[in-house]
């Protein structure tokens, strides 16, 4: 049975784990983990996404999933809560660094739009230099 649920302390070696699984050199970042939304299958990790907050605005950090997720409830569920996490701490805008065209599609669809501003330098620096940005107001999205 899939569900989806907020990262909770005693999970954080298994998403920590999870991540290593596609960047083995990982290092977590323990503030970014705390802010992880988890889709489990009975006590395994097979999708995630965590944002680090910045003032006001969050940058999408860590997503993740296994193939064995198929079709986009999940995912659309995943960031939903991800949306209201946010929310809920002060975040009024999410951003992401998008590094493909099929990644671009999936969060067209999750929302988001091309960011046409210029982001700060520290979290400018947070991004792959080859990545398109791309934002979600939410804001506007929970008014």
């Amino acid at each position: 049975m899939l569900k989806v649920v907020k990262c909770e302390e005693e999970k954080r070696a298994q998403v920590v784990a999870f991540i290593r699984k596609a960047q083995p050199d990982f290092e977590p970042d323990l503030d970014v983990l705390a802010r992880s939304i988890l889709i489990i299958d009975m006590e395994n990790i097979v999708g995630m996404v965590s944002y680090g907050k910045h003032d006001n605005m969050g940058i999408i950090r860590y997503f993740l999933y296994d193939a064995c997720l198929t079709g986009t409830d999940l995912i659309v569920q995943l960031f939903f809560e991800l949306y209201r996490q946010a929310y809920s701490e002060g975040v009024t805008r999410l951003v992401a660094g998008i590094p493909t065209a099929s990644v671009k599609h999936l969060f067209e669809l999750l929302g988001f739009t091309t960011f046409d501003h210029e982001l700060p330098p520290t979290l400018k620096e947070l991004l792959s230099e080859k990545s398109e940005v791309m934002t979600i107001n939410l804001e506007t999205s929970f008014s």
